[in-house]
């Protein structure tokens, strides 16, 4: 920990010294270096030294450059973001950490469930349990223009799910007359094939459209499993009463494929239409839905979707829907966790500028989610599932938004959104204020204050499902009056430019986090009963997150970033059972702990250089301080069980060179040093990938 931290501010040091002296050495101008626009903070678009909140942007090239190999790898590169390799190539991202507050025993309840995840403005979280599933994103790296994050709670402008923040994926427009292509292709050991290939046209000024498909085939690093029986890994015949339906195959850890169609039409300068749509499948291995034996199983999923988007002048609106498949647990008969999906979302808004200073955005929003297992069960003979039926939630929204220059070097953004839910039958208020204030042309400050709540999700309400065990009834129960997971925050933040080429930027944030939700265990005799039910626990997180961004001249950019947050939980119960079934771990007791589910210490650095034309070097190491998970299942302890996760420092780099204009190849190394602890508990040992490839752009 003290060896990165030194890292981080000599390299922070030093580059200040290179910059304050050697200015004349510069070629490029921080604008066209450094100074990247983003639209996601303020739904229009700005500098990221102006935005309001803390933010970053994540640009196709600099992801191209630093080699990574999927979406949420490319995350790694951002401050604020927690990324963990489960197994060879699949991730659970956190933002800042707030998360798994009540150390449940579910491996779905450790995921992210709290950060929105969109693809231009579009939300993909999954409205099952929340949060993301990013096997199952349709596009690719070979899709995206660039990446905004929002660090923060950001439902005001986005609505539902953006409680710790948001990641907007930016697909690529077609720019350049007449026919584009672009392909990325690259192997390397563990049987790892990635490919993605994108073609364009643009037809006139007017009209353009593009096509495109990925594929994604990886095994594991690791031929062991945790076994609950013995406590311990060991090989998969040694696992006691494994059923091998579980594991679909025991070397793959993913395999994905999708298709994309993106086409744009603006017959008039006012006018513009946007659709998108495509469908994708994907098959994995991570740690879930727990089974009997052990935390990975394998999951499948199945979709397609259809995004429709239009501008008229001030005016914006969108529609999509999507129609899915999830199996959560293949091979898993009871309960059977496996439903079709059906969901809509609609948003319409005014952006209305009342004068050169002054500017309001209304809107209004429409959100339906249908899950249903209905097609899958068969209570004849025994096949149940969690819904046992079909399951639909509801949520209208009215939103309205300020953007006022107070003075010239005062600005003063704001936003407040109202969210009416079918299940629970309530309304939610979300807000954001934030201010910036321009010392000088160098120097900003800004504070934010915010609260966001989550969505409504169809599990926590609707599950439901009676069986007998072991001579009793067992019975799981939904809750329809659950109170919505919500955060507030308070902000500070400071950025300067040391020099045209040199600037930093420095977060100090304070937040809470309360209606966390529970799976109650209750009994009496010849019955047992499980059900969701709010608690009283309330979490606090301080944190502070500093970056910096030098480029010394068109050969060499440096960019060093560093997160340390500090989360305590009080009135945490000693265990999810009522009184009557444990007098001591009960929902009744409580205790205050230090939430150390997530690291306290994390970040990583961008460094590029291009020592001649057609050579370009990429490092970029991302380092992770030691944390406790809780995240094995335990029968004996519903509470579940702890594993230490130790420190980690993963070194990846990439050496690309340029055989032709159009032609590029590459060695692409991830976890240089091969280093293999785990990154997540009950999860693979994932050592070093090499990887060779060929980029074709025309």
């Amino acid at each position: 920990m003290k060896n990165f931290l030194t890292l981080f501010f000599i390299s922070v040091l030093s580059f200040g010294a290179m910059a304050q002296n050697d200015e004349d050495l510069y070629e490029l101008s921080l604008e066209d270096l450094m100074q990247i626009e983003i639209y996601s903070v303020s739904k229009k678009a700005e500098s990221l030294f102006d935005a309001p909140l803390s933010s970053s942007t994540l640009t196709a090239d600099e992801i191209v450059n630093s080699g990574a190999t999927s979406i949420p790898e490319a995350l790694r590169l951002v401050p604020g973001l927690i990324v963990r390799e489960q197994a060879n190539g699949v991730y659970d991202v956190h933002l800042r950490g707030l998360d798994n507050l009540t150390r449940y025993s579910n491996g779905a309840d450790a995921s992210n469930l709290i950060t929105l995840i969109m693809i231009d403005g579009r939300p993909i979280f999954n409205n099952n349990l929340g949060g993301v599933y990013w096997e199952a994103i349709p596009i690719s790296l070979i899709d995206v223009e660039r990446i905004e994050i929002v660090r923060g709670p950001s439902a005001p402008l986005y609505g539902p799910n953006a409680v710790a923040g948001v990641i907007n994926i930016i697909t690529k427009n077609v720019t350049k007359e007449g026919l584009t292509a672009q392909a990325d292709l690259r192997a390397g050991n563990a049987n790892t094939q990635i490919g993605g290939i994108n073609l364009g046209y643009k037809f006139s000024n007017k009209f353009s459209a593009s096509v495109s498909g990925n594929f994604e085939m990886r095994d594991r690093h690791d031929d062991l499993y945790f076994d609950y029986a013995s406590g311990s890994f060991t090989n998969y015949e040694n696992i006691a009463g494994l059923a091998s339906d579980y594991i679909e195959d025991k070397d793959q850890s993913l395999d994905k494929r999708g298709m994309n169609l993106f086409m744009d039409f603006t017959p008039t300068e006012k006018f513009s239409v946007q659709l998108q749509s495509g469908i994708q499948e994907a098959s994995i291995q991570k740690v879930y839905q727990d089974n009997f034996y052990t935390p990975f199983s394998t999951s499948s999923y199945e979709s397609k979707y259809a995004s429709l988007s239009a501008t008229y002048g001030n005016l914006t609106g969108r529609f999509s829907f999507v129609d899915g498949y999830d199996n959560l647990e293949e091979g898993s008969t009871f309960p059977l966790l496996k439903y079709d999906y059906k969901t809509i979302d609609a948003s319409v808004e005014y952006d209305w500028s009342i004068s050169e200073k002054l500017s309001i955005r209304p809107g209004v929003s429409y959100q339906s989610a249908q899950y249903s297992d209905e097609p899958y069960i068969a209570p004849e003979s025994g096949i149940l599932g969690v819904l046992n039926n079909e399951q639909t939630i509801e949520s209208f929204a009215g939103s309205f938004g300020i953007d006022y220059d107070i003075t010239e070097a005062w600005r003063l953004v704001g936003g407040i959104r109202m969210d009416k839910f079918s299940t629970p039958d309530e309304a939610y208020i979300s807000y954001q204020l934030a201010s910036t204030y321009n010392i000088n042309e160098n120097n900003l400050i800004r504070a934010v204050y915010a609260k966001s709540n989550s969505g409504s999700f169809i599990g926590p309400n609707y599950v439901n499902i009676v069986f007998p065990r072991n001579g009793d009834i067992v019975s799981y129960s939904g809750n329809k009056n659950l109170d919505l997971f919500q955060i507030q925050m308070v902000e500070l933040g400071y950025r300067t430019k040391i020099s045209g080429n040199f600037e930093l930027n420095a977060e100090l944030f304070h937040q809470t986090a309360e209606n966390a939700y529970i799976t109650l265990l209750d009994a009496e005799p010849g019955a047992v009963y499980y059900s969701y039910e709010n608690i009283d626990a309330k979490a606090t997180q301080n944190g502070l997150t500093l970056s910096a961004n030098y480029v010394a001249n068109n050969k060499f950019q440096i960019k060093p970033f560093i997160t340390y947050q500090q989360t305590e939980v009080k009135d945490l119960p000693t265990g999810f059972r009522t009184t009557a079934i444990d007098p001591v771990n009960n929902i009744s007791n409580t205790v205050t702990v230090d939430n150390d589910q997530t690291p306290s210490l994390f970040g990583g650095l961008y460094l590029n250089y291009k020592p001649v034309k057609n050579l370009n070097i990429n490092l970029n190491p991302y380092y992770m301080s030691e944390q406790s998970q809780y995240s094995f299942y335990s029968f004996a302890n519903p509470t579940s069980d702890v594993g230490e996760v130790d420190s980690k420092l993963i070194i990846n780099a990439k050496v690309a060179y340029d055989v032709t204009k159009n032609i590029n190849i590459y060695i692409n190394a991830r976890n240089l040093s091969g280093t293999d602890s785990r990154e997540y508990i009950g999860a693979d040992r994932n050592t070093g990938l090499i990887l060779g490839g060929v980029r074709v752009k025309l």
